[in-house]
């Protein structure tokens, strides 16, 4: 392990975040969570535009952007079931990912684009801490994983995948600086 503080300090964030969304997820499949609550919380989201705020007359800046609402009318309320199916299984994958160390910025990246769909449809909440969060795990790389699953198979993984090791990919699945040239001339050899 090259970078024992970043690890610790991603471990810490990665058990107290995961625990949040791996209790989350539980609870929504426990609790039955689908369209109707999904539709009533994008409903909500509608009610802070622009639009909806004039036709209250109600004065101040939207929470939610017409390009966001347009999305939530045409995308997201039509295919409700989806995402409520998409949002529970998305934090129950998350919170283990993150807690087990499995695919640990893939797991953030993630939580990062649910959170960030949560505050642009108008909700707060924890969201604005977890995204700093997100994006120190995210910034740590791989000594984020250093500390869990990803220590003993993300190295195996980039070499038998190489192109996992180039452009954006290479950030959702990072190896320790000193192994990336490693893998990175073993997979050039090997062509």
């Amino acid at each position: 392990m090259k970078n024992p503080i970043k690890s610790v300090i991603a471990l810490l964030i990665r058990f107290y975040f995961g625990y949040y969304f791996l209790h989350a997820g539980i609870g929504k499949f426990q609790s039955g969570f689908g369209g109707q609550q999904v539709s009533g919380f994008l409903k909500g989201g509608l009610a802070q535009t622009a639009d909806a705020l004039a036709a209250a007359g109600k004065t101040g800046k939207p929470n939610v952007t017409d390009t966001w609402a347009w999305l939530i009318n045409h995308v997201f309320l039509p295919n409700a079931d989806i995402m409520a199916l998409m949002v529970k299984t998305g934090e129950v994958l998350i919170g283990l990912g993150l807690i087990l160390g499995c695919f640990t910025t893939l797991a953030a990246f993630f939580a990062l684009t649910m959170n960030f769909s949560f505050l642009l449809s108008g909700t707060v909440s924890s969201n604005p801490q977890m995204v700093i969060g997100f994006l120190l795990v995210l910034y740590f790389a791989a000594a984020s994983g250093a500390i869990g699953v990803d220590r003993f198979f993300m190295n195996k993984l980039v070499t038998k995948f190489p192109f996992l090791s180039k452009g954006f990919l290479k950030h959702l699945f990072p190896v320790e600086a000193g192994n990336v040239t490693s893998h990175t001339k073993s997979a050039n050899q090997a062509a």
